[in-house]
């Protein structure tokens, strides 16, 4: 795989950008901020209860609950009282599994946070670094 580079002249970089190489004029930084918004990424709250609810609603964990349920329907021949003992299993499995992934998808949208914080845009206005 061969990496092609185009050498463009810083000039006409800053023209094409319209600006300059000291940095925006603050009557520039104020209009672009109006235009184009803060640089960054917009921040989704969820609910955590419905993000872990979530993990039981897939076809694995589909599959999972009907054994459960067959398991409760299909043990209860010949009258023989209810046997509780594999839908309880099935239950606790499906819940460890649904827990783990919650968790593991919680520590990378937090690791994912963490990024985003150090990756401030700044901006230089006025010959000056600004927050963007």
């Amino acid at each position: 795989m061969t990496l092609i580079t185009e050498k463009i002249p810083i000039e006409e970089v800053f023209e094409s950008l319209r600006c300059q190489r000291e940095g925006l004029t603050l009557d520039d930084a104020t209009n672009r901020l109006q235009i184009f918004g803060h640089n960054k990424l917009e921040e989704k709250k969820e609910s955590k209860l419905l993000k872990f609810l979530g993990f039981m609603w897939n076809p694995w964990s589909w599959v999972m609950e009907a054994a459960a349920l067959m398991a409760i329907v299909l043990a209860n021949g010949d009258n023989k009282p209810l046997d509780w003992h594999d839908f309880v299993g099935i239950m606790v499995l499906l819940v460890i599994n649904s827990t783990i992934s919650f968790i593991e998808e919680n520590n990378a949208g937090n690791a994912a946070a963490v990024l985003m914080a150090n990756l401030t845009p700044k901006t230089k206005v006025l010959q000056r670094w600004a927050m963007g």
